[in-house]
């Protein structure tokens, strides 16, 4: 007897565990935007209740210590449009990769039957023919780079967080607003009520970079990994669309995303 009640209290034990380490659940089965977020809204007058909201709502925070487990993401798209030379172009396909440690991204797309492949990684901004293949380097693109980065819904979460006290919180036309500075620029984001971002706008010298947010949900294929993602992203440049994207399914189960600095960037960086 005192061996099965043993047996029932390890049972328990367990269920409980694996009850608080799963992901919070909130999404549609089928890719459909989630109902409701894993919390409520936070306090709109504390900065770092707030982030940490942000990253909940996100489903960047997991497991019984609430560590923010989300490293890399991948995201596929197959129609959108981007300004290049002061054209704007179609896109048949892309694929934006993303490292979040490493901080750096990888975007693959293609036009008018022409691949190109845009990079960033640390302070280092490059072209690659291929993957991993050979690059030029793009030393001028470096912060517009580093802020899309940042202006990623889980890129934005992590820089607030990492700007520690420097993050402010204020309420305009009745909706939370969040500032702090990253990558030589001051981000302003609007949350909505779940303190998502729709909007965020990044100030750095005479230029203004903003991207706007809609329909948060889980776009995974099949694997549902409750880390919510807008399906459209748009970016516009001192005014003008540059970049708008369509996502039709994610990766968000830390996916292999590595990006080496090959050494001639390295080399024209230092130059």
């Amino acid at each position: 007897m005192k061996s099965q009640a043993s047996a029932l209290v390890a049972c328990l034990a367990f269920a409980a565990l694996t009850t608080y380490a799963a992901p919070q659940q909130g999404g549609r089965a089928g890719g459909a935007p989630r109902q409701a977020p894993s919390t409520q809204a936070a306090p709109a007058n504390d900065p770092k209740k707030v982030i940490e909201t942000m990253q909940d709502n996100l489903g960047m925070l997991r497991g019984m210590q609430r560590n923010d487990s989300v490293t890399r993401i991948e995201l596929w798209g197959e129609n959108g449009t981007k300004t290049i030379g002061g054209r704007n172009v179609t896109l048949t396909k892309w694929k934006v990769s993303l490292n979040y440690t490493q901080q750096a991204m990888r975007f693959d797309y293609t036009h008018d039957g022409q691949r190109t492949i845009e990079v960033v990684a640390d302070k280092y901004a490059w072209n690659e023919e291929t993957p991993g293949g050979k690059a030029t380097p793009m030393p001028a693109a470096l912060q517009e780079r580093q802020l899309q980065l940042l202006l990623t819904p889980l890129g934005m979460a992590k820089a607030a967080r990492a700007a520690g006290d420097a993050a402010r919180i204020s309420t305009v036309a009745g909706a939370t607003v969040l500032t702090f500075p990253a990558a030589g620029a001051t981000i302003t984001a609007t949350l909505n009520k779940y303190m998502e971002p729709v909007k965020a706008e990044a100030r750095y010298g005479t230029a203004v970079l903003t991207v706007t947010y809609d329909q948060y949900g889980d776009w995974n294929d099949d694997a549902k990994a409750d880390v919510y993602l807008p399906k459209h992203i748009v970016e516009t440049q001192n005014g003008m669309t540059v970049l708008d994207l369509t996502i039709t399914h994610t990766n968000t189960y830390n996916p292999y995303v590595i990006v080496p600095i090959p050494a001639n960037v390295k080399g024209a960086a230092g130059a």
